[in-house]
């Protein structure tokens, strides 16, 4: 039994922050044993708003991976250069410079982040590397060369692993290359697999990597934090940051790790899927996407203990990760009253969703903010939902 009374105090929560205008708009929804118990959205977002999901793309990612895994169309502990040759040759990053790399980067090594493949930044030669080979890439773009998914994550496969693969943990480009990988399997476009196989038995039609121009007005507002933590407009450089200038134009790289655009109601119906062990209940009957035996097996943990405290964010305390998601581990770590085996994903504007097998419960949350999640309001959106369950 839930108490939906209890659960109303996310009304309380989300006006007073938003009255503080610490937060801008926001949408939460919560499932209980396949009925809705809370829906509502505040501020400027309805039932209609597109969001850029971002790093809520892995899960979606992860799914399309285990399609083919079901198939039989590839083994997750098969090289990864199998599909992206530039792997083969892997050169690992360490202190007295680049050597090739002892173990190949499997397919299971990206799924579970630990393939040592980075993101662009500025911290070591592989994040710096990586920032060059985009930069690269941009201007290639901009000066009017076709690349596509398939040709831009050959590049980023070139790039130095900061960790021999499979002995730590460093969120990065894995997804991307999975990505590529889907493509060179399936023979499909990304977008072309994932319409099949995922979103139009899920009845996600509002779900992709380029928003229609004719549903350019249902996109949802973006914010900024200032440093006092209130609500204002998007820089210039920010907007470049986010890639918001390009949305309604077809991607270079259709990004399996960060790439898509989504609605509270497409996103609903995802985790429906998944809290059903793989099947929906839609308007036309029932679908199968995946198998429970698979579900289980992605929501395992797959980290060693040792490769587990290498997880940085603030937000994964108590969490292992497995398959592009987080997977709770301990309770008292996390500071959470959920339940072990809780999973799910976040992405960069703050965007995030959490399913509880124990419970039958999940929640997704939506909002839009240049600097990501208020980790502190998340913990307590996450508290209300599971003290409203009684038994």
């Amino acid at each position: 039994m839930t108490n939906i009374e209890k659960l109303s105090q996310l009304d309380n929560l989300f006006e007073s922050e938003i009255k503080a205008n610490t937060l801008g708009s926001a949408a939460i929804h919560v499932e209980r044993h396949g009925k809705v118990l809370f829906d509502k959205c505040y501020g400027e977002y309805n039932d209609n708003t597109i969001y850029k999901i971002y790093s809520m793309s892995k899960p979606i990612t992860a799914v399309a991976v285990m399609i083919l895994y079901e198939r039989g169309l590839i083994s997750l502990q098969e090289p990864a250069s199998k599909w992206l040759p530039a792997l083969k040759e892997a050169k690992v990053s360490t202190p007295a410079g680049l050597v090739p790399a002892k173990n190949q980067v499997t397919l299971q090594h990206l799924l579970n982040m630990t393939s040592g493949v980075v993101y662009p930044g500025g911290s070591n030669v592989p994040e710096i590397t990586m920032q060059k080979l985009r930069e690269d890439m941009v201007s290639r773009v901009e000066s009017g060369e076709k690349l596509n998914t398939q040709s831009i994550c050959d590049i980023l496969a070139s790039c130095p692993l900061q960790f021999e693969p499979g002995t730590a943990w460093r969120y990065g480009a894995s997804a991307d290359l999975l990505g590529a990988v889907i493509e060179r399997v399936s023979g499909q476009k990304l977008s072309d697999f994932l319409k099949k196989e995922i979103f139009e038995p899920l009845e996600m039609t509002d779900t992709f990597f380029a928003v229609p121009r004719d549903q350019v007005n249902r996109l949802a507002k973006f914010y900024s934090r200032s440093p006092e933590g209130k609500m204002q407009e998007l820089s210039p450089e920010e907007i470049d940051f986010l890639g918001l200038v390009t949305r309604i134009h077809e991607p270079a790289i259709e990004s399996g790790g960060g790439g898509l655009y989504s609605t509270m109601h497409d996103y609903v119906n995802f985790c429906r899927m998944l809290i059903g062990n793989g099947t929906f209940a839609g308007k036309n009957g029932e679908v199968k996407i995946i198998s429970p035996k698979t579900i289980n097996f992605m929501t395992q943990n797959a980290l060693k203990e040792s490769v587990k405290t290498d997880l940085f964010f603030d937000g994964l305390a108590g969490y292992g990760y497995a398959n592009l998601m987080r997977v709770m581990t301990d309770l008292a770590s996390a500071g959470s009253n959920g339940s072990i085996g809780e999973y799910g994903w976040d992405g960069l504007p703050g965007t995030y969703f959490m399913i509880d097998p124990k419970e039958d419960l999940f929640a997704v949350y939506m909002q839009q903010i240049a600097q990501g999640a208020d980790v502190s309001l998340r913990r307590k959106y996450r508290q209300i939902i599971y003290g409203a369950i009684e038994k």
